[in-house]
């Protein structure tokens, strides 16, 4: 089972030039069975009012997918909280408010789809944003609602997606927060976890405030030459043993570059 990570920046292309044929051909490289995705839209005119959640899993074959949306509107510009907390597995659920959140796609069967608030910081920060020709520009955003969620699969795997706060101890808390969440899942569901997402924390300090490890080494951020990594795959020890990176090159889609993983039985 293949294993990808990829904060999708709602699937902006840093290469116009490569078209409708980048998505496909950038999931086909990525040949992944199980896809966590951070910055993942749902009926934003940014995104040609698309779920892009249910539009992955329709490239790659997918018997499932999960989304957790964190917003109603377009982060960094307006937005307001939800209504209602929930993971949408059924693109016929009858909101067509413009959405933005995390997701999972997953070509194995998931039995339970979980779901764990986290908050957001009351401040935010100027942040590096790429524009559409790869390079960067300061603006300020406040920071938005953060969630965790859970896909427990059939096979005796979890994975638990999050996109972390930017802003710096926000962020360790909310890791902390996930962690402990993720050793419940454990216990109540006799699986084994695997975390992952943008945690928004270089230095690989998440593996030094929890109990995890890296299984992944490459740097991702910014995607088209990768200077630190903001994003994880993380298990713990004698899981780690069983992950095998899988190393991605560039492509055409997001300021982030994936990270993937294979397991080893």
């Amino acid at each position: 089972m293949r294993i990808t990570s990829w904060n999708y920046l709602h699937g902006q292309l840093l290469d116009p030039s490569a078209g409708d044929e980048a998505l496909p051909s950038t999931l086909a490289l990525l040949g992944s069975d199980v896809i966590a995705l951070q910055e993942i839209d749902a009926s934003q005119e940014r995104s040609g009012r698309v779920n892009q959640s249910a539009e992955i899993a329709k490239v790659i074959g997918a018997k499932g997918w999960g989304f957790a949306p964190t917003l109603v509107g377009t982060p960094g510009f307006q937005w307001r909280k939800l209504r209602r907390e929930e993971v949408i597995v059924d693109e016929n659920s009858g909101n067509t408010d413009p959405r933005y959140g995390i997701s999972i796609v997953s070509k194995v069967p998931v039995t339970h789809w979980l779901r764990k608030e986290l908050g957001r910081s009351v401040v935010g920060m100027p942040l590096a944003v790429a524009g559409e020709n790869g390079k960067l520009r300061l603006i300020y955003v406040r920071d938005e609602p953060r969630v965790a969620m859970a896909a427990v699969l059939d096979n005796g795997w979890t994975v638990i997606n999050v996109h972390l706060s930017f802003v710096p101890l926000f962020n360790v808390y909310q890791l902390i927060k996930v962690s402990r969440w993720a050793a419940k899942i454990e216990k109540e569901y006799s699986t084994r976890v695997i975390l992952l997402g943008d945690f928004n924390l270089p230095w690989g300090i998440p593996t030094k405030v929890t109990r995890f490890q890296r299984a992944t080494n490459s740097l991702s951020y910014p995607s088209w030459a990768p200077k630190v990594s903001f994003d994880y795959i993380l298990a713990k020890s004698e899981i780690v043993e069983k992950l095998k990176e899988i190393k991605v090159p560039q492509i055409a889609i997001s300021d982030h570059r994936p990270l993937s993983v294979e397991i080893s039985e």
